[in-house]
């Protein structure tokens, strides 16, 4: 019986950064910009999966960037609901993202 079992048993691994990149942009990802309350300056892109951070002058910022799918706009998300950082918006663009930041 236990032979039976092994015979389909599937293994997982996790998923590496290059594995997630295969998969199209309908799979969740592409560029998207997040309308952010709050400034963080641009040394949190990195932390933030490399997005761009323009600031504005009425105390809000905007990230935007391509992110490969959607658990990982989760993390971005969730990232900023951890610095208490309130968000206004967050939509998928068709643009370049070449951005001037502050």
């Amino acid at each position: 019986m236990a032979n039976q079992q092994d015979e389909h048993r599937v293994e997982s691994k996790p998923m590496n950064t290059e594995d997630r990149n295969i998969f199209p942009p309908q799979a969740g990802g592409g560029v998207y910009e997040i309308h952010v309350k709050g400034h963080l300056n641009s040394q949190w892109s990195d932390w933030l999966e490399g997005l761009q951070v323009k600031l504005l002058d009425n105390g809000e910022m905007i990230l935007i960037g391509s992110i490969v799918d959607q658990a990982a706009l989760m993390g971005v998300l969730n990232k900023l609901n951890r610095l208490n950082l309130a968000i206004l918006s967050v939509n998928n663009v068709n643009r370049d993202i070449n951005m001037e930041t502050k």
